[in-house]
């Protein structure tokens, strides 16, 4: 906004019969350019797209015996790629913890998808899931989770003693999420082992 001249004030001071005494030196006028108002240089701030990652699901062997295997999976984005890792510190417990050098936990901030459940013994081929996403910031990566596994047997009873059914790293990612990704999850039966199943995890590669 543009000021107008200011007009010029003189003051006179009268005492009885005493001259004037006269005011302030007459100065010059400002110009309009002295008065300017400047004008702020608009900042445009300019938010991250969301990252979204998709994977596609596929059932690799399930012992006969079995009515169903009910997985639930999530994906967990990191904000820093030293945080591959301590973002998703529970993975990295069991049998053979603790471990000599204990997990840092994360320098940045860490996200967790909505869960998303899959019964291993109803797909056909491939089931992609629903496209999970995160924040722009949370782009240096990801990793996929298998929280908790169910099985039951066919008589409807509950599996016991399966290796890996909770908490378990599916795969890793580093980078920016981009197209779809593949994995096969199976469970392995066993006679000789202190544990009679196991959950295992592959990693295809990007589809």
């Amino acid at each position: 906004m543009r000021h107008g001249a200011l007009p010029l004030i003189l003051a006179v001071l009268l005492a009885g019969c005493a001259a004037p005494i006269a005011g302030p030196p007459d100065t010059a006028e400002p110009t309009d350019s002295a008065t300017a108002t400047a004008t702020p240089t608009a900042t445009t701030t300019t938010t991250p797209q969301p990252v979204g990652v998709e994977y596609a699901v596929r059932a690799g062997t399930i012992p006969d015996e079995f009515e169903s295997v009910t997985v639930t999976l999530q994906v967990v984005f990191v904000e820093r790629t030293a945080d591959m890792g301590p973002c998703w510190r529970e993975t990295f417990s069991g049998p053979y913890e603790p471990t000599i050098t204990p997990i840092a936990p994360p320098t940045g901030e860490c996200h967790r998808s909505e869960s998303v459940t899959v019964d291993l013994t109803e797909l056909d081929g491939e089931r992609s899931l629903v496209r999970l996403t995160a924040p722009g910031r949370f782009a240096a990566g990801h990793a996929l989770i298998a929280t908790n596994t169910t099985a039951t047997y066919r008589n409807g009873t509950t599996v016991t003693g399966m290796r890996g059914s909770s908490d378990k790293l599916v795969t890793t990612v580093e980078g920016r999420p981009a197209g779809q990704h593949r994995v096969t999850l199976s469970v392995a039966a066993y006679d000789d082992r202190p544990y009679d199943y196991w959950l295992v995890a592959e990693d295809d590669g990007a589809g």
